[in-house]
């Protein structure tokens, strides 16, 4: 694995545990809130813009999307050159 994919996974795993509070949240507000966080896939940004409180907010959703970006990018570069690399060999 190279360092993009590493990077791509350590921003990925930094998404999922930012995420954390938002979840957690969530479920604080209700049972079915907290089910539609967890498992309808654009359903949380949503609800970290427009529900989600917490002293730093700014800082959590701000830095979950980043991080997001960063390992969506990343990731799909790495998997990218995996393939150019594998198609000059064939």
């Amino acid at each position: 694995m190279t360092l993009l994919g590493w990077g791509g996974a350590f921003f990925a795993v930094v998404a999922g545990l930012l995420s954390l509070p938002i979840l957690r949240f969530a479920f604080q507000r209700s049972l079915g809130t907290g089910l539609m966080v967890l498992l309808i896939p654009f359903y949380v940004f949503w609800f970290a813009v427009k529900h989600f409180q917490h002293p730093r907010k700014a800082l959590l959703v701000c830095g979950w999307l980043a991080c997001l970006g960063l390992a969506a990018i990343l990731l799909a570069i790495h998997q990218s050159a995996g393939l150019l690399a594998a198609d000059v060999f064939n």
